[in-house]
């Protein structure tokens, strides 16, 4: 099979590093050899986090090389841009939250959070293939705001640009969250996984 190459960008509180470990855990359970790594660690809360993900490649670098993801799922649009763009390949998949979380740098003043039609550009200068919604939102509906992680597993599995199934993926979320918090989770992937089929 052909290596599955994803970059993850959000900041720190969003999940974004839960989310990878639940996605390499998924391929784990497929069978399939996974790398995975930090390119930017959760220093503090609301800070950047990136997280590279290659699945059915024998690598020992799990750093992805710019220009090679085949998606980049941003939990934070504006983080996902300034980090990610780079590294999708022409033609990929950008599938993103489009609920703002403006990172330590904005809200302390040091930069100014850009505009959606800058970072909307940005995008298009790699892929036309372009997917957002309100994450958050969906997982407020779901019963938490923290579930927009799940959410977002959700459509990315929904894609099916992954070689991971919705079976193998279910098996794993019941696996790793504990069941006092399943059905809540549960509720949020679905609505994810239906918010990219309604695109």
């Amino acid at each position: 099979m052909n290596a599955f190459k994803l970059v993850m960008a959000g900041v720190g509180g969003q999940g974004t590093l839960l989310a990878s470990r639940l996605l390499a855990q998924a391929a784990i359970d497929s069978g399939l050899p996974v790398r995975i790594g930090e390119t930017y660690g959760m220093a503090q809360r609301g800070g950047p986090v990136m997280s590279h993900i290659q699945i059915g490649v024998e690598s020992y670098n799990p750093q992805i090389r710019p220009g090679k993801a085949d998606v980049l799922l941003g939990f934070e649009v504006g983080e996902a841009v300034r980090r990610g763009a780079s590294y999708l390949k022409e033609g990929g998949l950008a599938l993103g939250n489009t609920r703002k979380l403006p990172p330590v740098e904005v809200i302390s003043g040091m930069t100014r959070y850009p505009e959606e039609e800058k970072l909307t550009n940005i995008l298009k200068k790699v892929t036309d293939n372009i997917i957002t919604f309100d994450a958050t939102a969906l997982a407020e509906q779901a019963g938490d705001a923290i579930t927009s992680n799940v959410v977002m597993i959700g459509a990315l599995i929904a894609s099916k640009k992954l070689p991971i199934t919705e079976q193998t993926m279910h098996e794993t979320l019941k696996k790793s969250i504990k069941p006092a918090y399943l059905e809540l989770n549960m509720i949020a992937y679905d609505l994810g996984k239906n918010a990219y089929l309604g695109q």
